[in-house]
Parts: structure tokens; sequence; C-alpha cells
């Protein structure tokens, strides 16, 4: 009686860990996403202001609005590192958004 009690237990805490382990993962990756959401929000206003007074037109790139005094250097925020300059925005009627990769 007492092994089945312990087998019993046993499995109920690992079940219990599983799930444990799922939600920190989700709440984790869901808080990775709004920290690149806050990242490229900041990063499309700077690009809005920049198209708002003419100063960029077509394609720019995150290098552009760094030369141009828009924006500060943008860290991702988690590795830490600098953004790719190359990052490519564009103004499509009244929304920016990133410009798509070939391909996709």
């Amino acid at each position: 009686m007492v092994k089945k009690n312990n087998l019993i237990l046993s499995i109920l805490l690992i079940f219990i860990s599983v799930f444990l382990l799922l939600g920190i993962n989700k709440t984790i990756k869901d808080h990775h996403d709004r920290q690149y959401t806050v990242i490229y929000n900041k990063i499309k206003e700077a690009a809005k202001v920049c198209y708002q007074k003419n100063e960029c037109e077509g394609e720019i790139t995150l290098k552009d609005l760094y030369d141009k005094g828009y924006l500060e250097e943008v860290i991702d925020p988690i590795n830490k590192e600098p953004l790719d300059t190359a990052l490519c925005l564009t103004k499509e009627d009244k929304n920016i958004t990133f410009c798509k990769e070939k391909g996709e």
C-alpha cells in the first residue's frame, strides 16, 4: 500500500512539475514578446516622425534613423547586443512597417 501511495504521489508531482514548467516557459516567452513589441514600436515611432518631417522617404534603415538623430542605438532586450542597423522600414499608406524579407 505504501509503494502504491508513493507511486501516485510521484506521478502527481511529475504532472504538477510539468505544468509549472510549461507555465513558466509561456510566461517568459510572453515577456520577451512584449519586450520586442516595445522596441519595435519605438523604432516605428521614430520612423514615423522622420517621414512626417519629410526627411525620410521610401525604404529607410535603422542606420538612417541613427544618422538623422531620430533614435539612439537600440539594444536587443534578450541578447543585449545592438540591433542590426540594416533593419529596413517603409511607409505604406499611413502605416510604418518593417520591410519584407525576400522570399516571404
